[in-house]
């Protein structure tokens, strides 16, 4: 065969050979640019959903979670891509079809939970494909992402002490700095016997402790203060502040996407509202409306010296009530969590027969004031002891309702934590300056002054990350805020501290 020929043919399967290894390379790079554009894009509708959903949290329109969708679309350099939103809509009488998703919806009596997801599209054009006549093609991913659907207890000290706890400036009569002067004339510092024997005429001639409408300067037909039906001379406070503040952390919550209950104590727990599928705004209002400032309990300290039943700061009682709420009405894939308040330390428990815990006896007495408690607050009791306190008892409801239970991991310190742990994110606020400088009695011995505040504290630290051996606190100067923490030292304080509070709900991914 001429050589010549052979030449020609070899150079026929070259060029064939050529046009098919650049087939493949085209192949190669054009996936290259697919799969790196649909990873792209997935990270990108990942973050999206979550800055939708953060959105969602706080119950805004579906506009405003678009805006933040593309937003962070177009941050990661995806673009031209435009993100659509969908939800459960559960708000609208008529749910709108663009962006209602049933399939977001909870099913029978499951509750609504914060759901949103995220499509977009993108499109990609080839480098080497259009050799074969394919230019382009549009790559489609989407994301679920939840926010947090929150179960929150509010727990608040409805103790007498919140009545008049904060006038003692002294100067002014003004310890709330609000312009508005105090009730310390009505309520004297130095009192005897039962307190509601000083309130004012004005409460229609009930002794109850702020517990009429008309005494606390409130116009009948509303929970809230009414500033046209006021009454300088009949002040509730710091009281009325927790009120208020507390109004301003429900008005954070999205109903019926987030539950609430409200729980109070003084000298036992109570509960006013349910943490149950149904609640609303305004039934959350009404529930906080009705709580009402305890007067001290009627006793016979006068003649017996002993205070058992005398006293009415039970915060056992309190945390008993916030975690019996989550046992009640269990919501597993929420955020649990319980905002405790308090102005003062624990003076009062009981033990599983109703009788009151209190350390010693009128004739060999082992408690300070406030009573029913040892000297020192960082000692700590089993409740078999004889020296097991009101603080004592509060700590072991703690360590209950902020561990987490036996079928989880336990840290060491929550080992023993009967009937099992609720793993509760939990708050504390302490409330006034006898969180910090409490005045001992020196007829029943020495104490820490800031006894109130180191309770508070212990409650904070078990509740950060369900471990009651860590304390981020430990280390942090009295009167200060630290972890889940938070110190007012006047109601007008606390706007600050519940706004503080409102803003740590997180997001989380869930596929």
């Amino acid at each position: 065969m001429d050589d010549r020929l052979q030449r020609g043919q070899a150079l026929i399967l070259i060029a064939l050979a050529f046009i098919g290894l650049a087939a493949f390379i085209g192949l190669a790079v054009d996936a290259g640019i697919l799969f790196s554009a649909i990873g792209h894009l997935r990270r990108s509708v990942d973050a999206a959903s979550l800055a939708a959903a953060n959105q969602f949290r706080e119950g805004r329109p579906v506009s405003a979670l678009e805006r933040s969708a593309n937003e962070f679309i177009n941050l990661n350099s995806v673009n031209p891509a435009t993100a659509d939103i969908f939800i459960c809509d559960i708000i609208n009488p008529t749910p709108d079809p663009a962006v209602h998703d049933p399939a977001l919806c909870p099913t029978g009596t499951d509750p609504h939970r914060k759901f949103v997801r995220v499509e977009a599209q993108m499109f990609v054009p080839f480098a080497f494909m259009p050799v074969i006549g394919w230019d382009s093609t549009t790559i489609r991913a989407e994301a679920v992402a939840e926010t947090a659907s929150v179960d929150l207890v509010l727990a608040i000290d409805t103790s007498a002490s919140m009545a008049f706890d904060l006038c003692t400036d002294g100067i002014n009569n003004d310890s709330a700095d609000d312009g508005i002067t105090d009730d310390c004339t009505g309520f004297p510092q130095a009192k005897v016997g039962n307190w509601s024997e000083y309130e004012p005429v004005g409460n229609g001639g009930v002794l109850d402790g702020c517990n009429d409408e008309h005494e606390r300067g409130f116009d009948s037909g509303s929970p809230f203060y009414d500033p046209g039906n006021y009454i300088p001379a009949n002040d509730c406070h710091p009281f009325e502040e927790v009120r208020a503040a507390s109004q301003a952390l429900i008005g954070r919550m999205y109903f019926p996407y987030d539950r609430l209950a409200i729980v109070n104590f003084a000298s036992t727990g109570n509960t006013a509202l349910d943490l149950n599928v149904g609640t609303s705004l305004s039934s959350a209002i009404s529930a906080l409306g009705s709580l009402r400032v305890d007067p001290d309990p009627v006793c016979s300290f006068a003649s017996t010296l002993d205070p058992r039943g005398c006293t009415n700061t039970n915060t056992q009682e309190g945390l008993i009530a916030a975690g019996d709420q989550f046992g009640s009405f269990t919501r597993e894939e929420a955020v649990w969590i319980v905002v405790l308040l308090s102005d003062g330390g624990a003076n009062a428990a009981r033990d599983i027969s109703g009788q009151w815990i209190c350390p010693g006896s009128p004739n060999n007495p082992t408690w300070i004031k406030p009573f029913c408690r040892d000297p020192i607050a960082s000692t700590r009791h089993a409740s078999a002891a004889a020296n097991y306190d009101a603080e004592d008892a509060a700590r072991d409801r703690a360590d209950w309702v902020g561990c987490p239970d036996s079928t989880s991991p336990q840290p060491a310190a929550c080992a023993g934590v009967a009937p099992g742990g609720q793993g509760a994110v939990i708050f504390t606020i302490g409330l006034g300056d006898a969180m910090v400088n409490n005045t001992c009695d020196p007829s029943y011995g020495t104490c820490d002054a800031d006894l109130g505040e180191k309770l508070m504290r212990y409650i904070a630290a078990v509740g950060d990350d369900n471990n009651p051996a860590t304390n981020p606190c430990s280390a942090v100067a009295s009167g200060n805020d630290c972890g889940n923490y938070y110190f007012s030292p006047t109601g007008a304080g606390l706007m600050r501290v519940f706004e503080a509070i409102a803003s740590r709900i997180f997001t989380r991914l869930t596929h």
